[in-house]
């Protein structure tokens, strides 16, 4: 044994354990303790040693040596116990060995009258027993002592695995304080890279900010910056957008990186618009210019010892530059962007206009009039041409353009008009088209001015229909902007709101009471909510989906109820309605295969508006239907058993769509 076992045993605090010094001086041990030492580092000889002491007193000092023999026991346990099964074995056969010699020199030492045989057979039975607890007692021994090693050494590991995981957590907390959680997670995984990548790019940046900072005291300055990047802060990460830096009083973030949102372009126009909203609401000394542009970029960890993730390219300076020629309270976005979010959004094309707005108002008024003589008189070549001129005045080369094409039609052999169509044509670029700082070629820039309503929009809902229920759609009181950020995940955006309105007046319709209609329209403007556990990259799939894929997608209707119990919706009706909303009327539908009547009504109401909504929007693999074409697949469907006969009926009442006229036979199902 070493001497690391002596130093790790109790000394025991006597004046002898006192080290003293040799005669050379050196540092030497006590007698008590130099004898200790000698004892625990040859154990094994000590224990032998005591063995044949121990059978020398037997034999040589006790009477009927035969019945102290069970006394050897004791030894070869605590042998077996503290050395192991071998050396236990070794000390059991020394211990036999000298008993069997002894009776055979002095056989009347374990008999009295018995033979030698008999003595050895006693013996032998004896020491088979001895072996035998000795090997037992040895093997339990050593196993419980590798089950304690292996409990130690997992203990370790445990206390390792815990300090490492206790680094990690802290190491992540300060990650997620200083950048986006998401990339913070994906950097510790090793899962970010360098790439190019399409992504959408805004800047933000406060008007008058340096005039105000220098009018103010720096607490409250800072206070107030504070407060605006607390509000806007929310909204950016709301919609999946990754801060990259903050600029004094600008912001620099990316939409579809560092996770490829297939609709980061819509992510960042509905984020900035929610910003402007806010602005709006919370009164800071200053406003907000929004630039929004999108392309491929490099993305990625830039730095060597301080790595931040970040992005680089034109499309980041085409923001930027946007940003800084935006009017405040504004949007402004470029060309790509606009080709992405033009089926969602309301958009103005920017003229470069280099005359006073009083002037613009001149020529609006004369449009106006010119547009009221059309309207009453009928087309003419001088009227499209005057028309026409009006516009190219307002630096609308595009509109100008189209009166004197149609007014060539009517006049083609008309010089004017032909000289005037080329000039719109030379001065297209010049008007609709801006010079950005450092950008070789002009751009065209578009305003944001807001989001389309849907439900609003009467080539979908009938005008009648959408007054008549103008004070319910604008009670509508239900986390909006929730339910935006997961329809921006496929580009839904706004069938909520149609869903919800379409399903109360379909109820309304149906002579429901107001408590239910009411219920209903929440559960129709809420049941897509659970879509966000769905992967972007299916929900965003323009092939077919595989059978595994499909299986996945049906499991968000439970993922919806889920998270309206999040979100503190406990209405057992609601919830019930949201949850069988795929439910078909021949049983065929999900999640529980109900049938018929088995439906909850408000679940049969809001299956009927969803599909509806989604055949009119549009969609990443195909345009929105004309409403006349979905009433028809409703028809068919309704025959194949997909919906309640009695939801249709109404839903024609609706959009005045006979079913008689129009060879659609609605059977019962």
């Amino acid at each position: 044994m070493s001497d690391e076992h002596v130093k790790s045993g109790d000394m025991g605090n006597s004046v002898s354990d006192i080290p003293d010094y040799n005669a050379s001086g050196e540092l030497g041990l006590t007698f008590p303790l130099r004898a200790r030492s000698f004892i625990i580092r040859n154990l094994e000889l000590t224990f032998v040693l005591l063995i044949a002491l121990l059978v020398c007193a037997v034999f040589f000092i006790l009477p009927y040596r035969f019945a102290f023999l069970n006394l050897f026991y004791l030894p070869v346990l605590l042998a077996a116990y503290i050395l192991g099964r071998r050396k236990a074995l070794y000390a059991c056969l020394n211990i036999i060995t000298i008993v069997t010699v002894t009776a055979i020199i002095r056989p009347e030492w374990f008999t009295v009258g018995g033979t030698l045989t008999s003595t050895l057979i006693m013996i032998v039975i004896w020491g088979g027993f001895l072996v035998l607890t000795s090997t037992g007692i040895g093997s339990m021994q050593e196993k419980l002592a590798k089950g304690f090693e292996e409990t130690r050494r997992l203990y370790e590991e445990l206390k390792r695995s815990r300090v490492a995981e206790e680094m990690k957590e802290k190491v992540e907390k300060t990650l997620y304080t200083t950048m986006d959680p998401v990339v913070a997670r994906l950097a510790t995984e090793g899962k970010l890279r360098i790439e190019k990548r399409e992504i959408s790019i805004m800047f933000c940046d406060l008007t008058d900010f340096t005039t105000y900072s220098d009018q103010n005291p720096p607490d409250i300055v800072l206070d107030e910056l504070n407060r605006f990047i607390g509000h806007i802060e929310p909204i950016i990460e709301l919609f999946r957008g990754h801060i990259d830096k903050y600029m004094g009083d600008g912001v620099m973030v990316e939409f579809g990186a560092p996770v490829d949102y297939a609709q980061h372009a819509l992510m960042a126009v509905i984020a900035a618009t929610k910003m402007q909203e806010k602005m709006a609401q919370i009164g800071l000394p200053w406003k907000l210019r929004i630039g929004i542009a999108t392309g491929y970029t490099i993305v990625g960890m830039m730095g060597v010892h301080r790595q931040a993730y970040s992005a680089i390219g034109d499309r980041v300076n085409v923001a930027k530059r946007l940003e800084e020629i935006c009017e405040p309270e504004k949007v402004y976005i470029d060309e790509f962007t606009y080709k992405l979010v033009e089926p969602f959004t309301h958009v103005v094309k920017l003229r470069n206009m280099g005359y006073s707005r009083q002037s613009d108002n001149a020529l609006l008024q004369e449009l106006a009039l010119l547009e009221t003589t059309m309207a009453r008189e009928g087309e003419s070549a001088n009227l499209l041409f005057k028309m026409g001129k009006v516009h190219f005045d307002l630096h609308d080369a595009s509109g100008a353009i189209d009166y004197f094409e149609r007014a060539l039609i009517l006049d083609p052999d008309c010089t004017e008009i032909r000289l005037a169509y080329a000039d719109a044509n030379l001065k297209k670029d010049e008007f609709e088209k801006f010079q950005l700082k450092g950008k070789l070629h002009k751009i065209a820039v578009y305003e944001v001015k807001g989001l389309k309503n849907r439900w609003n929009d009467h080539t979908i809902i009938p005008r009648a229909i959408s007054d008549a229920y103008r004070g319910v759609e604008e009670s509508i009181d239900l986390p909006s902007d929730l339910v935006l950020a997961v329809e921006s995940l496929d580009g839904s955006v706004g069938r909520g709101h149609l869903v919800g309105m379409l399903s109360y007046v379909l109820a309304d319709r149906l002579n429901l009471n107001e408590e239910l209609k009411l219920l209903i329209l929440q559960a129709g403007y809420l049941q897509d909510i659970g879509k966000e556990a769905v992967p972007h990259h299916i929900l965003n799939r323009q092939a077919s989906l595989a059978d595994h894929e499909i299986k996945f997608v049906e499991k968000y209707v439970l993922e919806s109820v889920a998270s309206l119990k999040r979100l503190g919706y406990n209405n057992d009706h609601l919830l019930e309605i949201v949850k069988h909303h795929h439910e078909f009327w021949d049983g065929s539908g999900y999640p529980d295969g109900l049938k018929g009547e088995e439906i909850p009504i408000g679940a049969r109401i809001t299956a009927l508006a969803e599909d509806f909504g989604a055949m009119t929007s549009w969609r990443p693999y195909r345009d929105p239907w004309d409403v006349r074409f979905a009433l028809n697949e409703i028809r068919k469907n309704t025959e194949k058993g997909c919906y309640d006969p009695q939801v249709v009926n109404a839903l024609f009442e609706i959009f005045q769509f006979d079913a008689v006229s129009s060879n659609i036979h609605v059977s019962a199902v």
